[in-house]
């Protein structure tokens, strides 16, 4: 009964001794048993390198085994055991379930059970309570020694209480991993395998109490029982003061394993030093060496080549190299060039290759595709979450589907899966139906579908029936149980199971193994393989651990959250010929030639060691005071993590390659960690390579990349072409294999938009009546005559959707003020005359009549629309109080509301007539409930037209009515329906004129003296109805939005020859992607088609129409020059 360590540093060949003497003693002694411990990624390498030592190729009595395999291999033999032994997705189920039944006695932790990834945090604890010894009785001693007032103390308290309630549950039924090693500690003594056997330990950094104790029994057992540690000759193996130290955990694990000895009175045999410099691993290497012995030293011993001394390359190392990249891709392109230049130049393995990485959150992704791109086979060493798996999402959502009560989001979040049995387009047709109706709710999806939309005829409707039954036929069944109020887990967990069966869900996950077998996408392949066998077994540990449990189809979705989360798909490495990619504290590398450690940025290392979970750091210190030892805490684990970080960086025998990033994935600058400075002290003379400067030739090509450059060449040659990139095209251009990428990449580097013409025969049959074109259509051919092409040519819309939008508001608004002025007209009142009353009241049925008449029934469909019908109401309320204020001030008189003309609709004309000068004044209204101001340039440009054409067709129409009379155009304006907040003031006067003036008519006055006098009776200073004002000698100021006369019919004449002239272009067929650009505005800004239309302006033929802004009179003496100077009227 003895114990050994074999001491040595890194790459000094602990493994190799410990592995050779054990085959030689197991040669010597075959009756014996020798063990082989090692961490659990390490069985299988161990393994196959005992093997390979030894003599006869083959271990007949040596086992290598884990932890978790010993204890399984033991209890098989003593019968120890039969507990079902829970994992960490079992934990979650039991707590989460264990957490609803204490919520109402709990006070930290309270409502934050339920919240997904909170109950892991609660089953770290426990665990590591249970790995480290804290009993109830250790832990009610503990709580006893601090204040009951404190915070930890009702943290404590919460957790002891699910702690308890958690132990309950698993008594005789369950057995923890944790506590499994506690139960093979009190198994050991009948074992005969381990009786008289020798144990062999390699790969581990420190052991648990838990692992303490067992390995105590071990001791008083085993003929001998061997550790290898990572020691350094400067240090003391056998004392330990304290964790701020580089060989703080070995020494932990030397002297508590030491302690033990003492207490059982096992022999402690001298140690093996392995201590010869260079160590075995770097004799050939002796910049490796030299980093070896003194990273994280601080000795202050510097690098220099014995045989160059006084050189200026004094200090250079190609062993050690330190590169800065842009950004976490760019790093992962570097390190991907690398690797292949290293197997091409220097013939390497593949497997002689690793990465590592600082935070493969950050980096798998980006090395994944880059080790792609160059054909690389990678093997990525982390555990893959399941949740975004098709088939976990197909669960997810089928159960959110019938939880949510069948909402749209959730109906189609399931039928997108792609594993429902419904085509693409089959979904895209229910989808649009739906959205354009609000289906939502199961009875909707239950009732056969008659409301037709504007793309469903007769026949459409009968096949999304069609399609309809089918997807209600397929889940009845299921949604049946899942409605039930008194349902177990049991019950919908059997209704999921013979509802994927019925769907032949393992059929369907074995054919796509297959698809990406064939694609050669092995890893998702290995994924799809397990992931039906994972659910399963989830769904056993739900029946098994919580069949009869009452529960909510709710708790149920939460449930199958939680166990999923913890289900991660194990990746076995698919070849032997990979380059292994993985993180500093979980991947374990051996005999490698070259590492890429990348990632070393100060934002990573040493990374977010606060984040300490339920127990902050200085709970842990009230711990350690109490004498009770936890996992480290985040000041420990920044050395613990120094301690890898030593251990990675001298793995490789011949390089090592150090990266960082200049800037992250989200574009924040970054610097690189305390690593980079540390290794440059140690190698002054160390430069950095930043990979942004390497030029074409510097940089490794192959097929893929080098037809990359080909492209960005050709993308910004403006900036001029290198001959370096010439070689490489006309390398391609030679390369027949090459050859239809390359006419692909020419003809988009190359490629011209054309948009033609289209024939005038196409026109009239895309546009049948060009002169009822409305004024709308008018603006967007002037805005873009291809949007307009689009539009009312192929009449292209965005899907309907059953909302409520801006447009339905100012359409009823529009409805109702017409509604009130004709009850108003009936009447026999001016507005001006209506009693207050009868206002609101025929306010209140013009907005209700025209809600119904709107045929949108999404203003019933929720509280919230409901709400808008009131809100409306007091729109049309202080529209129809405002439009009154300026009628009793004005001469002008209602003339007509919403009259129709060619295809446009005027909102309102009002008249005055002049007896004495035997005419009649008109002005045009139109009401808007967005923020649109009249804009001349806008006009001019045909942009804005439709005022002007509308007061132009209000002329004629009064020039009909009253044929003896001259008639005089006086403006033209918009009303914004709005009900504007205003600031509170001394008097309800002052409030009066705050809210005119915000709602006072904004557009182009006649400016006449007649016309404004006849607007507005009795103007001084600035209007508060229209935008004119006077100055204090009658004259109007220079503010004020009006013309002469003569000018002001210019602009009518200028709007009527646009109209004729934009009417003449769509007959022509003018149909080119050419919009505007003025004063920082576009075409493109709203344009429901600019995904889909192609203009770009960085291809050749796509150019911004570039208007120019004028000033009033600018614009008006363009017109009169357009126009040919004269005025008609």
């Amino acid at each position: 009964m003895s114990l050994q360590f074999i001491f040595g540093n890194s790459g000094s060949g602990k493994s190799h001794c410990l592995y050779q003497s054990v085959i030689e003693q197991s040669i010597r002694h075959p009756e014996k048993n020798y063990l082989v411990l090692v961490p659990e990624q390490f069985t299988m390498q161990t393994q196959k390198d005992l093997c390979l030592m030894h003599p006869r190729g083959g271990i007949m009595n040596i086992d290598v085994l884990s932890f978790g395999r010993l204890a399984h291999r033991v209890f098989e033999e003593v019968g120890q055991d039969n507990r079902t032994v829970l994992d960490d997705e079992g934990k979650n189920l039991i707590l989460r379930k264990i957490a609803g039944n204490y919520e109402d006695e709990l006070t930290v932790l309270k409502g934050n059970l339920k919240k997904q990834g909170y109950i892991s945090e609660v089953k770290s604890v426990i665990s590591e309570f249970t790995q480290y010894g804290v009993d109830f009785e250790r832990l009610d001693e503990f709580m006893d020694s601090i204040s009951p007032d404190s915070y930890l103390y009702y943290k404590l308290k919460d957790i002891r209480k699910v702690y308890e309630g958690f132990e309950d549950y698993l008594s005789e039924k369950y057995i923890t991993k944790e506590e499994m090693l506690d139960v093979l500690s009190d198994a050991v003594p009948r074992s005969n395998i381990l009786k008289g056997s020798v144990v062999a330990m390699d790969g581990f950094t420190g052991f648990t109490p838990v692992q303490d104790r067992l390995l105590g029994e071990l001791l008083k057992v085993c003929d001998k029982v061997m550790i290898t540690v990572e020691m350094d000759e400067r240090e003391d193996p056998f004392i330990y003061r304290h964790p701020y130290q580089l060989f703080a955990l070995s020494k932990q694990m030397v002297t508590s394993l030491m302690k033990i000895a003492r207490d059982i009175k096992t022999e402690v045999e001298d140690p093996v030093y392995l201590y010869q410099k260079p160590p075995k691993r770097f004799e050939n290497n002796a910049e490796m060496a030299f980093l070896e012995s003194e990273l994280f030293r601080y000795s202050g011993n510097q690098y220099h080549r014995e045989n160059e001394p006084g050189d200026i390359k004094s200090g250079y190392t190609e062993a050690v190299s330190i590169h800065e990249a842009r950004n976490p891709r760019a790093e992962a392109q570097y390190v991907a060039e690398s690797i292949r230049c290293l197997v091409r130049e220097k013939g390497y393995r593949y497997r002689d290759i690793a990465v590592i990485t600082a935070d493969m959150n950050v980096y798998a992704d980006a090395l994944e595709k880059a080790c792609d791109l160059f054909d690389i086979p990678v093997f990525m060493d982390h555990k893959k979450s399941i949740l975004l798996n098709a088939f976990v999402e197909y669960l997810r959502s089928l159960l959110a589907m019938a939880e949510e009560n069948f909402t749209y989001d959730s109906v189609f979040r399931f039928l997108r899966t792609g594993l429902c049995g419904f085509t693409d387009e089959e979904v895209d047709r229910m989808e649009n139906y739906c959205l354009a109706l609000g289906i939502k709710g199961y009875k909707k999806w239950q009732q056969a579908w008659v409301r037709q939309t504007a793309g469903t005829g007769e026949k459409e409707l009968q096949e999304l029936n069609h399609l309809r039954v089918r997807f209600v036929e397929k889940i009845q069944g299921l949604v049946f149980v899942l409605k039930q109020r008194r349902k177990t887990v049991r019950d919908v967990t059997l209704a999921v199971y013979e509802f994927i069966s019925e769907e032949r869900m393992q059929e369907r996950l074995s054919e796509m193994e297959q698809t990406f077998q064939e694609r050669g996408e092995l890893a998702r392949a290995k994924e799809y393989a397990q992931i039906y066998r994972i659910v399963l077994g989830l769904f056993d540990k739900f029946v098994e651990l919580l069949g009869d449990e009452r529960i909510s189809l709710k708790e149920y979705c939460e449930l199958l959250d939680a166990g999923l989360e913890e289900a991660k798909v194990g990746v076995i490495p698919p070849s032997l010929d990979q380059v292994v990619i993985g993180d500093v504290e979980r991947t374990r590398i051996r005999n490698i030639r070259a590492l890429f450690f990348v990632g070393a940025n100060d934002t990573l290392l040493p990374g977010n060691t606060g984040a300490g979970g339920l127990l902050s750091e200085r709970d842990r210190e009230q711990f350690l005071k109490g004498d009770i030892a936890l996992s480290p805490g985040p000041k420990e684990e920044a050395y613990i993590q120094k301690f890898y970080l030593y251990m990675n960086l001298t793995k490789p025998s011949e390089y090592l390659y150090l990266s960082w990033s200049k800037v992250s994935g989200d574009g924040k600058s970054l610097r690189p960690a305390y690593l980079i400075a540390d290794v440059r002290r140690i190698f002054p003379a160390l430069t950095v390579v930043d990979e942004e400067k390497r030029r074409m030739p510097e940089h490794e090509i192959t097929e893929k990349t080098g037809l990359i450059k080909v492209a960005e060449g050709i993308r910004d040659r403006q900036l001029g072409i290198s001959d370096e990139w010439k070689e490489l095209y006309t390398w391609f251009r030679r390369e027949r294999r090459s050859g239809k990428e390359v006419k692909q990449i020419l003809d988009a580097g190359f490629l011209t938009r054309k948009y033609p013409e289209l024939e005038p025969e196409q026109a009239k049959k895309l546009y049948p009546d060009p002169e009822r074109i409305s004024v709308t259509r008018m603006e967007q051919f002037a805005s873009c005559a291809y949007a307009h092409f689009l539009s009312y040519g192929l009449r292209l819309s965005d899907r309907e959707e059953y909302e409520f939008e801006a447009m339905d508001l100012g359409n009823i608004a529009h409805q109702s003020l017409e509604r009130f002025s004709r009850k108003a007209d009936r009447e026999k009142m001016r507005w001006e005359e209506l009693p207050e009353e009868l206002r609101d009241e025929l306010i209140d049925e013009s907005v209700e009549e025209s809600v119904l008449d709107y045929g949108n029934t999404v203003l019933f469909s929720s509280a919230r629309n409901e709400y808008m019908i009131s809100r409306i109401k007091r729109l049309i309320r202080r529209s129809v109080w405002a439009l009154t204020k300026q009628l009793e001030k004005s001469d002008f008189i209602p003339g007509g509301y919403e009259l129709k003309f060619g295809s446009g609709k005027i909102d309102r004309i009002d008249i005055c007539e002049d007896k004495e000068e035997n005419c009649v004044y008109v002005k045009v209204t139109d009401y808007k409930t967005g923020m649109k101001s009249f804009d001349i340039t806008a006009l001019y440009h045909g942009l804005q037209m439709q005022l002007p054409v509308y007061l132009n067709a209000a002329l004629d129409v009064e020039q009909r009515r009253f044929p003896d009379k001259k008639i005089v155009p006086a403006g033209i304006f918009y009303y914004r329906i709005q009900d504007p907040v205003v600031d509170r003031k001394d008097s309800d006067e002052d409030v009066e004129k705050s809210i005119l003036k915000e709602l006072r008519l904004d557009g182009l006055v006649n400016g006449d003296e007649q016309v404004v006098s006849h607007l507005e009776r009795g103007l001084t200073g600035n209007s508060l109805l229209i935008p004119v004002g006077r100055n204090k000698d009658g004259s109007l100021s220079k503010n004020s939005r009006a013309l002469p006369g003569e000018a002001f019919r210019t602009v009518l004449k200028y709007a009527k020859q646009k109209e004729q002239d934009i009417r003449d272009k769509i007959r022509g067929g003018k149909a080119e992607a050419a919009p505007y650009e003025m004063g920082g505005a576009s075409g493109c800004d709203y344009c429901p088609y600019k995904d889909i239309c192609g203009f770009d302006i960085r291809i050749d033929g796509c150019s911004y129409r570039r208007l120019e802004k004028y000033s009033m009179e600018e614009a008006v003496a363009k017109m009169t020059i357009d126009t040919g100077g004269e005025a008609d009227r």
